[in-house]
C-alpha cells in the first residue's frame, strides 16, 4: 500500500509584481488598486483596474508588468485564452522576462498544454537558472510525465536554492516512491512535513511508515496529525489500517466510520479496505 500525494498545478504560485514606477497619478492609482485586489483575491476587481490602467496609458513601458499581472488574474478567473493573449503582449514588450515566461507556462499547464508550458519553462530557466518558481513547476511536470531523472534534477536544485521549500521535498518523495524506495521517500516526506505541516503531508509520512514497518512511529504521526487536524478523514483511514495490522477489528471499524463521517477519500478507503464496501451494503 502506498499513499501518494497529488501535487497539482493549481497548488503552485504565480509570480506577481507590485507596481512602483512614477507615472501619471491615475495610472499608478489603478495599478496600485489592482495590486490590492490581487492580494485580496478579488480577481474581477483586479482585472477591471488593470484594464483601466492599460487604457489610460497604452504606450507605457510599465504595461509589460501590468499585462503579466493581468494574465495571472485572468488565469485565476479561468479565462485561459485571455490570459495567454495578455502574456503574449507582455512578452512583445519584454521578451526576456523570466517572470512572464514562467507565468505563461503555468497558464499553459493549467489549460492542459504541457508541451507549451515546458517550452516556456525551459526558456525562463535559460534566462535565469536559479529562479525557483520555474524550477519547481518544471520538476513537477516532469514528475507527472514520468521523467523521474529530470524531476529529481530540478527538485534537488530547488531544494539547494530554497532549503525551506516543502514542495521540493514532496516531489523528491514521489520520485523515491515511483522508484520503489519507501525508506528514502520517508526521509523526504518527513522533511516536507517539518517545513510545512499539512494533513496530506501527515498522511504521506504515516503511510510510508506503515509501508516500511514502522508501526509505532506511524501511530505517533497519526496521533499528532489527528490532534492538529481532527476533521481530516483520511487520517482516520490510516489509523484504521494500523488497527487492522494490530488485529483490533472493532477499533478499525470505529475509525472507518469516523473517516466516512469526515469526508474521507473513497479512493483511499477502497485502496486500504477493498472488501469493506460489501460490509457497508
Amino acid at each position: 500500500m502506498t499513499f501518494k500525494t497529488i501535487i497539482t498545478i493549481a497548488s503552485l504560485c504565480f509570480a506577481t509584481e507590485s507596481f512602483a514606477q512614477g507615472f501619471t497619478p491615475a495610472y499608478v492609482e489603478r495599478a496600485d488598486s489592482a495590486d490590492h485586489y490581487i492580494k485580496a483575491e478579488r480577481w474581477a476587481d483586479a482585472e477591471r483596474n488593470l484594464k483601466t490602467a492599460l487604457r489610460l496609458e497604452p504606450a507605457n513601458p510599465g504595461n509589460a508588468l501590468l499585462l503579466s499581472n493581468l494574465g495571472y488574474v485572468q488565469t485565476m478567473l479561468g479565462k485561459f485564452d485571455d490570459a495567454l493573449e495578455s502574456y503574449d503582449v507582455s512578452l512583445s514588450i519584454a521578451p526576456k522576462s523570466a517572470v512572464v515566461l514562467s507565468n505563461r507556462a503555468l497558464t499553459y499547464a493549467s489549460a492542459g498544454k504541457t508541451a507549451e508550458a515546458m517550452k516556456d519553462l525551459d526558456a525562463a530557466l535559460a534566462i535565469d537558472s536559479t529562479r525557483t518558481m520555474p524550477l519547481k513547476m518544471r520538476g513537477l511536470l516532469r514528475l507527472g510525465n514520468g521523467d523521474i531523472a529530470g524531476a529529481r534534477h530540478d527538485l534537488t536544485l530547488l531544494a539547494s536554492y530554497d532549503k525551506k521549500n516543502a514542495t521540493a521535498y514532496d516531489g523528491l518523495a514521489q520520485c523515491e516512491i515511483v522508484e520503489g524506495q519507501p525508506g528514502k521517500a520517508l526521509e523526504m516526506a518527513a522533511a516536507a512535513l517539518s517545513l510545512a505541516p499539512t494533513p496530506d503531508r501527515y498522511c504521506v509520512k504515516a503511510s510510508l511508515e506503515i509501508d516500511t514497518g514502522r508501526l509505532p512511529e506511524a501511530a505517533e504521526t497519526l496521533r499528532e496529525a489527528i490532534k492538529e487536524f481532527p476533521r481530516y478523514g483520511d487520517l482516520y483511514l490510516l489509523r484504521a489500517r494500523l488497527h487492522q495490522l494490530s488485529y483490533r477489528p472493532e477499533d478499525m471499524e470505529t475509525d472507518i466510520r469516523t473517516a466516512t463521517e469526515n469526508s474521507a477519500s473513497l479512493e483511499l478507503l477502497n485502496q486500504l479496505f477493498p472488501d469493506h464496501r460489501q460490509k457497508r451494503k
